[in-house]
């Protein structure tokens, strides 16, 4: 089953793309929630919801959606599998966004450290999991973690240690 695109849905993509051509070189994803939510049409929706259904808080499931199908824009790819979007942490609470194209050497090393450091983050968890699981197939299909933790645990904190 196709869903059919809503009125929102047809306001992401050029609201993500003019607040992406702002300028400042980077944007923040609720930049583009709150251009959305500034559209006229969504702007007396959300007032309409909030005045006449206000306990039920059907305004926020509204912004819920906008604020998925922005994340969903954000996260597309290009005809080379590229994304067009990419996101660092710059010590702020919400994540930096910048159109890959428009990155300078030195946005794109800051991306490629945090990609970097994520992946080591991963490759930890990765293998702290591989304990777990070598000592659960020595027990069975029914074993749980719980079986095994206290077993696997040292072990864990010793490969964190060296990692």
């Amino acid at each position: 089953m196709t869903l059919e695109r809503t009125p929102v849905d047809r306001l992401v993509q050029p609201a993500v793309e003019r607040v992406a051509a702002r300028g400042g070189g980077y944007f923040k994803k609720s930049e583009v929630v709150q251009a959305i939510t500034k559209e006229r049409r969504v702007s007396s929706l959300l007032t309409d919801l909030r005045t006449r259904h206000g306990a039920w808080k059907i305004d926020q499931l509204i912004l819920r959606y906008i604020d998925g199908r922005v994340g969903h824009i954000l996260q597309m790819r290009d005809a080379n599998g590229i994304r067009v979007y990419e996101c660092y942490a710059a010590g702020e609470k919400e994540r930096r966004w910048m159109p890959l194209r428009a990155m300078t050497a030195n946005t794109l090393r800051a991306v490629m450290q945090e990609t970097r450091t994520q992946a080591r983050y991963l490759t930890i968890k990765g293998e702290g999991y591989q304990y777990f699981l070598t000592e659960l197939e020595k027990l069975g299909e029914e074993a749980t973690v719980e079986d095994v933790y206290d077993k696997v645990i040292g072990r864990i904190q010793t490969y964190r240690a060296s990692a």
